[in-house]
Formats: C-alpha cells, structure tokens, sequence
C-alpha cells in the first residue's frame, strides 16, 4: 500500500517553534524546544534544533544549522547557514555559504587539526634574518594538500 503525506511527515517532536512546509520530513528530538523545523516547501531536517527554511532545501545532521537559500543543503556541523540559492556547507563550524552556488567543506578547527596531524617535526625550513621560513630543499610532496590564506 502507499501512503501519501501532502503536508509532510514529522518523527519526533513536533516543534513548537516552527512553521511547517507543504511536503516536508523532520527526523528530530523527542523534545519540542530543540526540535527541528523544515520551513521551506520540500524541505528535509535531520539532527537536532536545525532549520530548512529555503524551498526545497535540507539538513542532514548536526545542531543549530540554518538552510535557507531554494535548493541548499547542509550536511551536518554546529551554526552553519546555507543562505545562497544552490548552496552548500558540508560540516565544521560557523560556515557562511551566502553566495549562489557557493560550496564549504569543512573549516577553520578541522583545517587546523587536519594540518597539525601531518607536521613533520624534522623540518626542511630554516628561518632567515627576516622571519621568512626558506626550504633548504628543492622539491616537496604534500599527500594532504596545501592551504594558502
């Protein structure tokens, strides 16, 4: 049999503080304060106190995260906010992705931690007169990747 839900399906608490999308799916707390609020028509939450505002948009995990550009997404994460159109974040902390099809992964603590696992601690660099560090070897190979800015 099929079952046909037109203003949309909540598991969980349903939240006190939202205003239900047409055709929408929370998956949330048993707690009503922290519940989710799939807003936006469409829309999917997951996770715990976040928010899909933008038409069709989704949360997949995490706490706190805002969706509210059409068709943005959010993975998972703490305060992320998907604002642009098309946008997405896909998990740290504190991401901003306001532009039309803007895209963040990660940020700045899983970058820092991400860099910090893979020091060598037998340094090729040597520090000039200047305070530049200046390799004393011609070719280098980064495995990880190389962060600039």
């Amino acid at each position: 049999a099929m079952f046909r839900f037109p203003k949309g399906v909540v598991v969980g608490a349903r939240s006190s503080r939202c205003t239900y999308g047409e055709a929408t799916l929370s998956v949330s707390t048993e707690d009503d304060t922290l519940g989710n609020c799939p807003e936006g028509d469409g829309s999917v939450t997951f996770g715990r106190s976040n928010t899909a505002s933008g038409k069709w948009s989704s949360v997949l995990g995490g706490y706190g995260n805002t969706a509210s550009g059409s068709y943005s997404s959010i993975s998972g994460g703490l305060d992320n906010t998907a604002s642009g159109d098309y946008s997405s974040v896909s998990g740290g902390s504190n991401n901003h992705a306001s532009s039309t099809h803007a895209s963040i992964y990660g940020g700045e603590a899983v970058l820092k931690q991400d860099l910090e696992s893979t020091l060598v601690f037998d340094s090729p660099f040597t520090k000039d007169a200047a305070g530049w560090w200046v390799a004393d070897m011609t070719m280098f190979r980064f495995p990880k990747g190389v962060v600039v800015g």
